[in-house]
């Protein structure tokens, strides 16, 4: 009797992959991703697993202000575009025009500041009353810096040193009638200029202008600038 054998063959699985010739093309803006490698990374990352998430490579390889969407796709070739979220254009846009209006109000202020020179170069001579003092505490640089920012068409001067109850009067009229804002640190040797103009001991800031005075404790400039500043009014 004749046997018979019957072999049975296994077909081996066959395990999904893309196409060996698979293109990905990005389009868009490709600064969306974090570097150039990312850029590649990504690529192979869609070749190589024909079930990828999207999403997951994104968070991966994609700015978090940028988005990355799927396009068209055919056997040999898959498309992706890359675009900025909306929120971020917005942002940029905003950032963009806070940094023009600053350049203008430099350029403005620039301006201002070279009419001032232009007009006192040919009206005032310099002299000890226009100048003042080439040396400052922190202290009163902060304070002439910020009434700077608040009246740039000024020159602003510390007259400290040689303040006293008659230069007092006379740096007052010598200055009438210029834009020269004076400022004062309380000292020892200005004391008697100060207690008589100052509500209490802690004012030791005294701006001068015109014939008008303020003091103020410096620890509050930020707080009480805006008012002082009111006595500097614009020719």
């Amino acid at each position: 009797m004749e046997t018979i054998t019957i072999t049975q063959q296994t077909q081996p699985e066959q395990q999904t992959t893309q196409p060996m010739g698979l293109a990905v093309c990005i389009d868009g803006d490709k600064s969306g991703f974090i570097s150039k490698a990312a850029i590649d990374k990504f690529k192979t990352s869609i070749k190589s697993n024909p079930e990828y998430n999207l999403e997951e490579l994104a968070s991966k390889f994609v700015k978090p202000e940028f988005e990355i969407v799927q396009g068209s796709r055919t056997q040999n070739e898959i498309k992706f575009t890359v675009t900025e979220k909306p929120k971020a254009i917005v942002s940029k846009v905003k950032q963009v025009f806070q940094t023009q209006s600053s350049d203008v109000r430099e350029r403005l202020r620039a301006k201002i500041n070279e009419k001032y020179n232009e007009r006192t170069s040919s009206t005032t001579k310099e002299t000890k009353y226009t100048t003042g003092q080439a040396n400052s505490s922190d202290m009163i640089k902060d304070v002439m810096k910020l009434i700077q920012e608040k009246r740039p068409a000024y020159r602003i001067i510390d007259v400290t040193n040689v303040l006293n109850p008659d230069t007092y009067v006379e740096y007052q009229k010598a200055n009438y009638f210029t834009n020269i804002v004076m400022v004062a640190e309380r000292t020892e040797s200005n004391e008697k200029v100060f207690a008589p103009r100052s509500n209490n001991e802690k004012s030791n800031v005294m701006v001068m202008y015109r014939g008008s005075y303020r003091t103020f404790n410096y620890e509050l400039a930020n707080l009480v600038l805006d008012s002082v500043v009111e006595i500097i009014k614009t020719n």
